[in-house]
């Protein structure tokens, strides 16, 4: 079957906000482009693919779509082998997958090695049954997603105000220090150091710290010493996460962890911890990204011009108040959404392998 295959920045042109027609980008994504515009090179089915390039992934889809460099499979015969059961025998199937890709810079598959991958073929009535159980799965987790994406729409709209309201850049209202630029001597336990994964929805997550001694600490807070109500932003990827020191937390920044106090008498830093998060100011790390930036190189310069409303102190505390109790819900991560999703996932990828475990008398 022949395929039109699109680059990216080709792609990039014929999104759609209003869509019918799925962009099957090299990684996941929910774009979309018009039918109009893609009547000549649209393709239409049910297929699995994986990229020719970069991170391999495995993705499903059934309709009209327009693609990019991807490797796209559909079934002989589907009253043999059901696609959507392929595509969850290929997931379950990826960190062996992932180890086909090869090269220096971007990586590629060697595709006879993904030809020759075996995977178990029940009948076709088991595929299906198996195939109901993971998609209810991975309906639980979407409807958990939908969530998430309702309390961006309603944060948006609270920190969204007329034009009286002052526009003031994060350099107006809070001192920034970078971090140390050298690489910290790790310790198996001792201070913990703040890197970017540790940054997740606004909170330290403490699950997974790395450690260096006090008289590296020491060294490392020479610009600066965190304290209670700083804020922690991540500039490498995923750039932009943030989180804010609890109480009684001794702690020094990581690599490309930037630390940001907030001057009381302007914003509280709970307020600036909520637009940090928001849309509204990561529209503008995506635009600085857009224009070249790379996973390690958001600038301290770019940080300083993030721009964003700032209320009278009065509105900010009832901003915070209603803006707590939504991302205590979706964004704790011990006990709110994500944790939530976090277990709905594990779930998910420990029935899809037990589900997809067959004698080898089964296997195609």
């Amino acid at each position: 079957m022949k395929y039109n295959y699109f680059l990216a920045a080709d792609l990039k042109k014929l999104e759609s906000e209003n869509g019918t027609v799925k962009i099957l980008t090299t990684s996941i994504s929910d774009l979309w482009a018009d039918e109009e515009k893609t009547a000549d090179v649209l393709s239409e089915g049910e297929i699995v693919c994986i990229p020719w390039g970069g991170n391999p992934v495995v993705q499903y889809y059934k309709g009209k779509f327009i693609t990019g460099d991807n490797r796209i499979a559909t079934s002989l015969d589907v009253k043999r082998l059901s696609n959507k059961y392929l595509y969850y025998c290929m997931q379950n199937r990826l960190v062996d997958i992932s180890s086909y890709y090869r090269g220096s810079g971007i990586k590629h598959p060697d595709m006879s090695k993904v030809l020759d991958l075996v995977i178990p073929v029940p009948p076709i009535e088991v595929q299906s049954e198996i195939v109901r159980i993971l998609d209810n799965f991975t309906e639980l987790t979407a409807e958990l997603t939908a969530r998430n994406k309702q309390f961006e729409y309603y944060r948006t709209q609270l920190l969204t105000f007329s034009d009286e309201v002052e526009m003031l850049t994060l350099e107006d209202v809070c001192q920034i220090v970078d971090c140390p630029h050298t690489s910290p001597k790790w310790k198996e336990n001792g201070v913990p150091v703040i890197r970017n994964y540790n940054l997740v929805n606004g909170q330290i997550d403490t699950s997974n710290l790395s450690y260096v001694d006090e008289d590296e600490y020491l060294t490392r807070i020479k610009r600066i010493e965190p304290q209670e109500n700083d804020i922690l932003f991540s500039r490498e990827a995923p750039i932009g996460n943030v989180g804010i020191i609890p109480a009684n937390f001794k702690c020094c920044q990581g690599q490309r962890v930037v630390l940001l106090r907030p001057d009381q008498d302007i914003i509280y830093p709970r307020y600036l911890m909520h637009i940090l998060q928001g849309e509204i100011v990561r529209n503008q790390i995506s635009s600085v990204e857009g224009k070249g930036a790379t996973v390690s190189n958001f600038n301290i310069s770019d940080l300083r011009k993030l721009k964003f409303q700032v209320p009278d102190k009065k509105v900010q505390l009832y901003l915070i108040d209603k803006l707590d109790i939504f991302a205590k819900l979706n964004g704790d991560i011990k006990e709110g959404l994500p944790a939530e999703i976090k277990l709905r996932k594990m779930q998910y990828e420990y029935y899809r392998e037990k589900l997809l475990c067959f004698p080898e008398r089964s296997q195609m």
